[in-house]
């Protein structure tokens, strides 16, 4: 998912410190909103992060958000970083801090936004009764169901060993990662790209990762019981607030190859007398058994949302400088 061109692009600011961190060894950049005060709701303290996601380290890019945030980011291959909010998408300049929504209200309240390597935008609604995948019309915020009714639910029933309707998905967050997959032959290959989107459900003592097939809203349930709620190191507390996600390309070749996720708090005694902390970490995602390990943290900060735009290699050089002296100026009006 490329950043096709400089000129005239809202992203070019954002991009500016991007590019800098990008040209690290291994290092993505995910943009995110999030919040570094003590308010829990997306209205208060909020701004436009950038984060390396060698360390973790989660950079403030815009001024203070005075109307709130997007609850779910996602980027696009032609380079464009979207958001949704109030059952609309529309485009986000993270340095100016705007969101542009576009269309009318769907009616749908979604948190897990991605789009996927096609251009195609998908959706989970968090509450109501269909909760299956949605697939978002990025010109009018219109949504059409993926699947049959209770799609997600009945994987999630089926993991639990319970009676058939008894889950209601909650999937907050969402990312996609793509494969070259091989539909020929050894002697005469055709590649075509398939993308799976996942999202984390959460449930008291079963937060688990999900897989969702964007053509078919088929899901599946990825590992152990609880195997999100217990990653990290479970023998010294407990984390929890899994409200992001997003896939990364790490190798380079313009497709999320990577699953993000965030972990907003860590309770050192498990429930016990001491206060959940703010942990505002990073964590990257085991698609084989639905763990994740910590990448690094941000003490104070959670995020609600993430999304990922990859910038050519081409364009690297200019943004970097353009990052040095957006960060000097940031510095100078301190």
């Amino acid at each position: 998912m490329r950043f096709r061109s400089i000129t005239g692009s809202v992203l070019l600011g954002s991009l500016s410190i991007m590019g800098t961190l990008a040209s690290q060894a291994s290092a993505a950049i995910i943009i995110a909103t999030g919040q570094n005060n003590g308010d829990p709701t997306h209205t208060s303290g909020n701004y436009y992060y950038s984060i390396n996601t060698s360390t973790g380290v989660a950079t403030p890019i815009s001024p203070l958000l005075t109307g709130g945030s997007p609850a779910g980011l996602a980027g696009t291959p032609d380079g464009r970083l979207l958001g949704i909010s109030g059952g609309r998408v529309g485009e986000v300049n993270p340095v100016a801090g705007t969101f542009t929504p576009v269309g009318v209200d769907n009616g749908l309240s979604i948190t897990g936004f991605d789009v996927i390597h096609d251009g195609r935008a998908f959706g989970v609604p968090v509450s109501g009764t269909d909760r299956r995948l949605h697939q978002l019309n990025l010109a009018t915020s219109a949504a059409t169901p993926v699947g049959p009714v209770g799609f997600i639910g009945q994987a999630l029933d089926s993991f639990y060993g319970v009676n058939p309707g008894t889950t209601s998905a909650f999937i907050i967050g969402a990312g996609s990662v793509a494969r070259r997959q091989n539909i020929g032959t050894t002697a005469n290959p055709n590649l075509v790209t398939v993308s799976t989107i996942y999202g984390v459900h959460l449930q008291a003592n079963g937060n688990q990762l999900v897989a969702m097939n964007p053509d078919s809203g088929f899901a599946s349930v990825i590992g152990a019981l609880n195997s999100v709620g217990t990653s990290g190191n479970p023998g010294a507390g407990a984390y929890s607030g899994f409200a992001a996600m997003t896939g990364a390309d790490e190798n380079g070749d313009g497709l999320y190859d990577t699953l993000y996720g965030n972990v907003n708090f860590f309770d050192p005694d498990a429930a016990g007398p001491l206060a959940s902390q703010r942990l505002g970490g990073l964590a990257r995602y085991d698609l084989g058994n639905g763990t994740w390990s910590l990448v690094g943290t941000n003490p104070g900060l959670i995020f609600f949302g993430f999304g990922s735009v990859i910038p050519e290699p081409t364009s690297l050089t200019l943004l970097a400088g353009a990052g040095l002296l957006a960060l000097r100026r940031r510095r100078e009006a301190r």
